[in-house]
């Protein structure tokens, strides 16, 4: 056995002795009374009429074989009940063999198997110098089969299920998986002396699981399980991280190194006592893990311009945080956390907190929609094939707080909105993305709403002068005279221009003849 085994044995042995001293208490075993023991019980009596092999029976109705050949019989005698540790006499690996036979053969109504029992007892024991035949020829006819059978029981108890220094349970929880599901463990590992440490295959034995901080499935915080047995959980607390305790308990384990002796003076055999199994293994955890319920993220949004101009410009503003309801149980009324695999450097952001956890991460995608031709009426929904101008997205890894988007260019003029979603596809599972709660925007609110006016209309330039109207003269009844009225006018007008400038030519005239004087 290499050092580590050895270390691992003595801690297991010392763990396991003290759990199987209470076990003995707990399972029934006689309390530190007398008890007489009142003759043989199951075996062979020499043909002398004298000699026995086999158990002897107290009257308490408990089995028991002599640890002590070579001294008085037990029958007739008086017995207080002692721990076997406080015998004081045999080495660890001769009481996982003598508390293996107690369990096996010391209890069995078959009379070669008891006699067997108490041979093999003896050869552990010590045999007072004489040889194994020599006892075993107390069954007469069935020597032979005694001392076979005795050489078998000690080479089970040296096979590698065979003979125990102790037992030893174990309890492991397991954050939630794909389906938001924590589970807890629980485990039974035997330290054979030929194996040492082994860990029992599922199914085995039965024990008893309590939780604090926890439910099962049917909202227990009670139930039994299998070694090995793998059961989901759901934490019961209201802060993002809850503090949970697993605490399993097996009984009644045939495993061990302890085992009740009698004992009734110092010349009166020291004596086994049959018991099929008082070993217990158990174990507790207590750990801080990331809450199990889901947490619902909610943003409250404002565009950053409520009017601009085509060509600006906009982005949205994120307000983050996480819906308290307190009507909802299975809602966690905050935000919830993960505790990364590998743990971020120091001064990292986000950091983790006192139990090495950090916000679970969100993507908040954002799309700004428009134009519309006119003013926005809220809805639930989008319209369906509603223009879209951009989509950004901001990934939260902080939690709540504020934020804001990448920008978008708005196109031209309209109404424009903005619209957003988280999607817990978004998040990895190690991340805590089975415990997000889907969250979309409505459509239209008026936080969201920016306006761009149309370009004013072009100046059109001043229409020209109308030409004055020609005078309309009265109408005298006929065609004919309107006709020679306008001919009449016209003539008269061209001959007042021709009468000026005969006028003006006879001026100019004057004006240039030579002056004569007289």
């Amino acid at each position: 056995m290499t050092q580590p085994r050895r270390r691992f044995a003595a801690i297991l042995t010392a763990l396991t002795t003290v759990a199987t001293t209470i076990g003995l208490l707990l399972s029934g075993a006689p309390p530190a009374t007398a008890a007489v023991s009142t003759g043989h019980g199951v075996g062979h009596l020499a043909e002398n009429g004298v000699s026995w092999i086999g158990s002897y029976r107290l009257d308490d109705g408990s089995l028991i074989f002599c640890l002590e050949v070579g001294k008085k019989a037990p029958t007739g005698h008086d017995y207080q009940f002692v721990d076997s540790a406080a015998l004081g006499r045999f080495t660890p690996d001769d009481l996982a063999r003598l508390a293996y036979i107690s369990r096996t053969a010391a209890p069995s109504a078959d009379p070669t198997e008891a006699a067997a029992g108490q041979l093999a007892t003896w050869r552990i024991a010590g045999l007072d110098g004489r040889s194994p035949e020599y006892y075993a020829a107390r069954a007469g006819a069935s020597a032979q089969a005694v001392l076979d059978r005795s050489s078998q029981l000690l080479a089970a108890a040296d096979a590698p299920s065979g003979a125990s220094r102790g037992v030893m349970g174990s309890v492991t929880l397991t954050p939630a998986d794909d389906d938001n599901r924590m589970t807890v463990t629980s485990g039974l590992t035997v330290d054979f002396l030929a194996s040492g440490p082994t860990a029992l295959a599922p199914g085995v034995h039965s024990g008893t699981m309590s939780l604090s901080g926890a439910v099962f499935d049917d909202g227990r915080a009670e139930r039994t399980v299998s070694n090995g047995e793998t059961v989901s959980i759901t934490t019961t607390g209201t802060d993002p991280a809850s503090t949970v305790a697993a605490m399993v308990r097996y009984n009644d384990l045939p495993y061990g190194s302890a085992f009740t002796a009698g004992h009734a003076g110092d010349d009166v055999q020291q004596v086994l006592v049959a018991r099929p199994g008082s070993a217990s293994g158990s174990a507790t955890i207590l750990s801080t893990v990331p809450s199990t319920k889901p947490f619902q993220p909610v943003v409250n949004t404002k565009t950053s311009k409520a009017t601009a101009a085509a060509g600006e410009a906009i982005s949205d503003e994120l307000t983050v945080s996480a819906l308290v309801d307190e009507s909802r149980d299975d809602l966690l009324p905050g935000w919830g956390v993960y505790r990364p695999a590998t743990p971020p450097p120091a001064g990292s952001v986000p950091a983790v907190d006192e139990n090495g956890m950090l916000p679970i991460p969100v993507v908040v995608e954002s799309s700004l929609l428009g134009p519309f031709s006119d003013p926005i009426e809220p809805a639930a929904e989008p319209p369906a094939g509603a223009p879209v101008v951009c989509s950004v997205e901001v990934r939260i890894e902080t939690g709540p707080g504020n934020y804001r988007t990448p920008e978008c260019v708005l196109p031209g003029s309209g109404y424009f909105v903005w619209v957003e979603r988280i999607s817990p596809d978004r998040t990895p599972v190690e991340q805590g993305g089975s415990r997000i709660l889907p969250w979309q925007s409505p459509f239209g609110t008026a936080s969201e709403v920016t306006f761009v006016a149309p370009p004013p209309a072009p100046e059109l330039p001043p229409a020209p002068a109308a030409p004055a109207a020609a005078p309309v003269l009265a109408d005298t009844g006929s065609a004919d005279t309107g006709f020679l009225l306008l001919v009449s006018a016209t003539a008269l007008t061209l001959g007042s221009l021709l009468g000026v400038g005969v006028l003006w030519r006879r001026r100019l005239t004057n004006h240039l003849a030579p002056t004569t004087t007289t």
